[in-house]
């Protein structure tokens, strides 16, 4: 995850907007059973005991990060670039989700790696889809853009997945700032997205960013500018309908760059989000909920700040739509 908003402005080179606008949602997205609270896990680092999270939190469900193409750039899913879509001990960790009654959310793009969604053409990317749900035994697609993509080829993709199976499919995207909202090619993503026919739900990617005053008002501001994003794409719906396709993704403690997210911040965003009856939250990420180090220092394994461990993890758990 951890999107770098310094280069925001380069993210998504998004070709003009695909499909036909008669062929265009006008009901509301929805989420088709994903889990309203899902921390992302990033899954290749085996850094995170499921069965203690569990056990500790209740906290059941995550979205597993992330699926991309293979080391030589190839349209072949792998988790991190490196490790084989089908590898037993990815397939230990996922059965132990769903043992515990969880659901898995396959996360693809992220910010590092070569995208499966520039590797492939629309059909390949379509099948490179379904091959990593397959595997994860998901019906659940979280398409992360954090990178340049082309918006046709995703959303055609995304539009052939999602007639052939139900695919419930949420389009993660950074932020700009309290005011900025999503981008304008963030925006021409959704638009492409709608103009296929594709139901979607929006995740706010909450971090990085330059926020005046306290952080947490901060995150509940940019996650509003989004919401007037996503309802001037879908200007049918109602305010209720629109907040209820939206989620939202702060990175928890420190974040690479602007705010650091602590406890009484995530309150606040959680507070706000079930006051407007947001669809669903999730952050980055659940292997760096603990304190293992506080020394202010970004890490993938550990928050930087002084926390106890799965205490972002609990208090998400409380969340309810």
């Amino acid at each position: 995850m951890r999107a770098r908003l310094a280069a925001v402005s380069a993210v998504l080179l998004l070709a003009a907007c695909g499909g036909n606008s008669d062929s265009a949602s006008t009901s509301a997205p929805t989420d088709a059973g994903s889990p309203a609270v899902a921390p992302y896990l990033d899954i290749v680092s085996g850094s995170a005991n499921i069965s203690d999270i569990y056990s500790k939190t209740g906290q059941a469900s995550f979205a597993a990060a992330f699926v991309v193409a293979d080391s030589a750039g190839s349209c072949t899913p792998t988790w991190g670039g490196t490790t084989a879509i089908d590898d037993s001990t990815i397939k230990a960790t996922i059965s132990a989700i769903t043992g515990n009654g969880g659901k898995v959310i396959v996360a693809t793009g992220g910010e590092t790696g070569t995208y499966l969604e520039t590797a492939c053409s629309a059909s390949e990317l379509a099948a490179a889809y379904e091959k990593a749900l397959d595997a994860a035994g998901s019906n659940s697609l979280d398409v992360d853009i954090e990178q340049t993509v082309t918006a046709a080829i995703v959303t055609s993709a995304l539009a052939t997945l999602q007639k052939a199976r139900g695919t419930a499919i949420t389009l993660t995207l950074p932020v700009g700032g309290e005011e900025v909202g999503l981008t304008d090619t963030a925006i021409a993503l959704l638009t492409s997205a709608k103009n296929a026919g594709v139901d979607v739900t929006v995740n706010a990617m909450t971090m990085n960013f330059t926020a005046t005053g306290d952080w947490g008002t901060g995150l509940t501001a940019a996650t509003e500018a989004v919401k007037d994003d996503v309802a001037s794409v879908w200007p049918d719906l109602t305010d209720a309908q629109v907040y209820d396709m939206l989620g939202v993704t702060p990175m928890i403690g420190v974040n690479d760059t602007g705010g650091t997210t602590t406890l009484a911040n995530a309150k606040t965003l959680l507070s706000w989000a079930e006051s407007k009856g947001l669809g669903f939250v999730r952050f980055w990420s659940v292997n760096r909920d603990n304190g293992g180090c506080t020394d202010g220092s970004v890490n993938a394994a550990c928050s930087g700040i002084a926390q106890d461990d799965y205490a972002f993890t609990s208090l998400f758990k409380g969340f309810t739509t």
